[in-house]
């Protein structure tokens, strides 16, 4: 208790500190201070830097306190730029994870290898091209950053064990009817946030993702809080898809650390996956919701998601997904934004068990989501205690990011 009194204290005199020297400026990647240029060819350079302490309230019998304490969310540093060629580039890069990789003398974690984008794109004609490193165009969770909600992470069933929320290759864009529909098509390594590991894999195929759009307004960004006080009704429905074939060629095996921690991001196989979310944003209210559902078809028979089941019970074939809902209000006259979501997910069918979870969240916005304190308590309703044991029964996040 004596620490979250002192983090609190702390919080608010660093959020008088920061209402002076940061400046809103507002991108989706990051709100950048520093502009070099002008009229159609700029550079921007930007970055975030956040941490949080953290308690959680472990099981009986649970001694391990390495949790409660200090941790340091992001340390990024983002750079992007436009010309007046019509290209657009952006290289964002988090110092924190090399750091952390370098200082355990270990390659950075598999969603964390040090680079968040590194890519070129071109707008030059109705169809727009992105080739490099960046945000896949699945899932309006992935999508939207989480430093610009109440939230420190994203929620599990988006968050990264269950699809890739990144990976290299080639998106092309188009929108149509006066921006309300929107278009996304790609094909990608099927790496992932592992391409930097592995590389590409033995088996030689891609992934390919789609996205499909109504935006009832037109233009919408991808964003789960009403930063904007909407004075009208905005909504977008989506529904996307991605597939791989991954099966690995004889004596060909996946890295490690490529499936994830439920063995779901990528398999000795075939994977689909099919999902659809909703938003609306009206005067500061927001609600979202979004679905997904896995498809999985490992080639080896005795692969461990099959869960020692005879094929006559799977039939070859593992379904996994979930659902994740969000309501938000940005009550601006006391600069405090309130988040409420719930979500359901099962990591294989074939295993007895879902887990559960339910979330509240508070920031405060000194000067927007650019320099705000975050509260998120985080609570287990249901466990899966075959596919995800837990060692604890809630826990609380109250942090303070900056975005410049």
């Amino acid at each position: 208790m004596k620490k979250l009194i002192f983090t609190i204290c702390s919080l608010v005199l660093l959020g008088d500190v920061a209402q002076a020297q940061f400046s809103e400026f507002e991108r989706d990647s990051a709100s950048s201070s520093f502009t070099l240029g002008s009229g159609n060819n700029t550079l921007q350079i930007g970055g975030r830097i956040s941490a949080y302490y953290e308690y959680r309230d472990l099981k009986s019998g649970i001694t391990n306190l390495s949790h409660n304490g200090w941790t340091m969310k992001d340390g990024d540093v983002d750079v992007l730029g436009k010309t007046s060629s019509k290209f657009r580039y952006e290289f964002h890069l988090s110092v924190l994870d090399i750091v952390s990789a370098a200082a355990t003398q270990n390659t950075a974690g598999a969603t964390s290898p040090g680079i968040k984008a590194a890519y070129i794109a071109y707008e030059g004609f109705k169809v727009h091209f992105k080739f490099g490193y960046d945000k896949l165009p699945y899932s309006l969770g992935s999508m939207a950053p989480e430093h610009l909600t109440p939230s420190w992470s994203h929620a599990n069933i988006n968050g990264g064990d269950f699809f890739s929320r990144r990976d290299f290759g080639l998106t092309i864009n188009t929108r149509l009817l006066r921006n309300h529909i929107n278009l996304y098509a790609g094909a990608y390594s099927g790496m992932g946030e592992n391409y930097f590991e592995y590389g590409n894999d033995a088996s030689g195929t891609f992934e390919y993702v789609g996205r499909a759009e109504y935006c009832f307004t037109g233009k919408m960004k991808y964003r789960l809080i009403d930063e904007d006080l909407s004075v009208k009704p905005q909504f977008r429905v989506a529904i996307n898809g991605r597939y791989e074939d991954k099966t690995q060629p004889a004596g060909q095996v996946l890295g490690v650390d490529a499936p994830g921690a439920y063995g779901l991001r990528i398999i000795n196989g075939k994977r689909s996956i099919i999902g659809g979310d909703f938003v609306f944003l009206y005067k500061g209210l927001s609600a979202t919701f979004e679905v997904h559902h896995l498809q999985l078809k490992p080639s080896d028979s005795t692969d461990a998601l099959y869960n020692a089941s005879a094929n006559k019970v799977n039939k070859g074939v593992i379904n996994a997904g979930g659902f994740v809902s969000t309501v938000n209000y940005n009550f601006a006259k006391i600069k405090s934004v309130f988040t409420v979501s719930f979500e359901n997910v099962n990591s294989n069918d074939l295993i007895p068990g879902n887990q559960q979870w339910f979330c509240l969240g508070y920031a405060y916005l000194i000067n927007g989501f650019n320099s705000c304190a975050k509260i998120e308590f985080y609570k287990p309703t249901l466990e899966d205690a075959n596919s995800n044991p837990l060692k604890y029964n809630s826990q609380i996040r109250i942090g303070y990011q900056v975005v410049f």
